[in-house]
């Protein structure tokens, strides 16, 4: 490519993931159950345990559904985060992945909505994923060819299809934020320094390689600290457990103990650093810690070394937590 010429692929890509990486990541980051199901208004729709809805239609198949009506009711009803959420995550994305990406299908009637916020950003994530590396597979040439005939325009370029994406996901997300904002500063006794003692921020730079199992770095707001000491295999009499595997589970299950002694818990978790004494099958650690620690991403070092002080064991594991207010 000449280097005059202009990268129209990448430009419409940039247009989402700066906004995505500079000012929505950060600012969706620690999105509390509260906030996401919280509404200023009565009546308003949202994303509800089946059953408990009282909207003319409830969308979706699993535990939790998203309230509709057909028509739609003038005014439009107010929408909770949980519910922008849940229409950003099937009717804008998932919907469009599946139709031109190769993709599951998806729709509104046959998604599994998200219970809980952490769950709707960890849907949110996965589908600006496959869309962003979706449009990076078009090139120029997929940009200019139809849509077709699975859009209400089938002669409409994808260009125009991607642009129009890019659109809703910068505004919807953005009524999301304001949503944060109003949530903050209405509810009582809350305050923005109170709110940021609840959370951390995850870091994963674009340059370095997303690992859906961590982040490459965390960030503590200001809040009281806590630091786990050195955890080994041994169970509550001080036995050292045997092998790889049982010593790995029993060390981290000491460090979710620590953690809730003290009232915080692994999603508080800035930084993991594991100690493997040399010859130990790392593969067999990580698989053993995962079935403890669960799906909590965060800072993590693996070091190996050549002992410990206590003959026999085989890891050890320290950490550092922030323990909410």
């Amino acid at each position: 490519m000449d280097a005059n010429e202009l990268d129209v692929n990448r430009t419409l890509r940039e247009q989402l993931e700066f906004h995505w990486n500079h000012q929505l990541r950060a600012r969706l980051e620690g999105l509390t159950d509260d906030e996401y199901f919280w509404s200023p208004v009565p009546d308003a729709w949202s994303v509800r345990p089946r059953g408990g809805s009282t909207a003319p239609v409830q969308l979706g198949a699993g535990d939790f559904t998203m309230d509709y009506a057909s028509p739609q009711p003038v005014p439009a009803a107010f929408t909770t985060i949980a519910w922008r959420l849940g229409h950003v995550i099937v009717g804008v994305l998932a919907a469009r992945n599946a139709a031109h990406f190769g993709a599951p299908a998806a729709s509104y009637e046959t998604w599994e909505y998200a219970g809980s916020a952490a769950t709707a950003l960890d849907q949110l994530q996965a589908q600006l994923d496959v869309w962003l590396a979706g449009v990076r597979g078009l090139g120029e040439a997929g940009l200019r060819a139809p849509v077709g005939a699975k859009e209400p325009f089938p002669e409409m370029p994808m260009a125009d299809l991607v642009l129009h994406i890019h659109r809703e996901l910068i505004h919807h997300l953005s009524e999301v934020c304001l949503l944060r904002d109003l949530h903050l500063h209405t509810k009582p006794g809350t305050s923005r320094e109170q709110l940021m003692t609840a959370k951390t921020t995850h870091i994963d730079p674009e340059e370095l390689h997303r690992n859906p199992a961590f982040t490459q770095g965390v960030i503590t707001p200001a809040a009281r600290t806590l630091h786990v000491g050195g955890q080994l295999g041994t169970d509550s009499t001080g036995n050292l457990l045997d092998g790889i595997e049982a010593q790995t589970v029993q060390a981290m299950r000491n460090v979710l103990a620590v953690l809730a002694a003290a009232g915080t818990g692994p999603e508080h978790v800035a930084k993991l650093n594991i100690y493997l004494v040399d010859g130990v099958d790392a593969q067999v650690g990580y698989a053993a810690s995962r079935s403890v620690w669960g799906g909590h991403r965060t800072a993590i070092t693996v070091v190996s070394t050549a002992g410990h002080a206590r003959p026999g064991a085989l890891v050890e594991i320290d950490a550092v937590a922030v323990i909410p207010e």
